[in-house]
């Protein structure tokens, strides 16, 4: 249902003010996860800015496309990370 070539490239294209806008809209929808970054509700509003379809159509998706959608979100947000953690782990062993 939804491209998801064109989602990356949505992400790519997101500022840290949408990360902002969308925690607040979270917030004010009583989503209170410590860390919002984890949220799939956050994470499923980040993804309906990328792709530009309001946030209804992407909670509206399909059990298996939701999770699909909140998980590449999720490695948008956490891959780097990962692979910063990987390479200051084999650093340092050195």
């Amino acid at each position: 249902m939804f491209d998801m070539d064109k989602m990356e490239a949505g992400l790519n294209e997101l500022t840290g003010m949408d990360f902002e806008q969308a925690e607040n809209a979270e917030r004010m929808n009583g989503n209170m996860m410590p860390d919002i970054s984890f949220s799939k509700s956050f994470q499923a509003r980040l993804a309906a800015k990328a792709l530009n379809v309001p946030i209804e159509k992407v909670k509206a998706a399909k059990i298996n496309e939701f999770t699909t959608v909140t998980t590449q979100v999720s490695n948008f947000l956490f891959g780097n990370l990962a692979e910063t953690v990987k390479t200051q782990s084999k650093n340092t062993a050195k």
